[in-house]
C-alpha cells in the first residue's frame, strides 16, 4: 500500500468521525423518537467500528 493510499484511509476515518459527530448532535437535540434513536445509536456504533478497523489497517501498513 502507498502513501496515496494511506491518505485515502485517514481521509475515511476523518469522514467518519464527522458522522458519528453528526449522529450524537441529532441524538443529542432530543427530538427523535425512541425507534430513531435506537437506530442512530446502531449507526454510532459501526462507525466506530469501521473507525477502529481503519485504524488498524493504517498501524499495519506504516510498520
Amino acid at each position: 500500500m502507498d502513501e496515496r493510499d494511506l491518505i485515502l484511509l485517514e481521509s475515511a476515518v476523518t469522514a467518519i468521525d464527522e458522522a458519528a459527530a453528526a449522529v450524537v448532535t441529532e441524538v443529542e437535540r432530543d427530538r427523535l423518537g425512541e425507534a430513531t434513536l435506537a437506530r442512530l445509536s446502531t449507526v454510532e456504533a459501526e462507525l466506530r467500528r469501521s473507525r477502529i478497523a481503519l485504524e488498524k489497517i493504517i498501524q499495519e501498513e506504516r510498520r
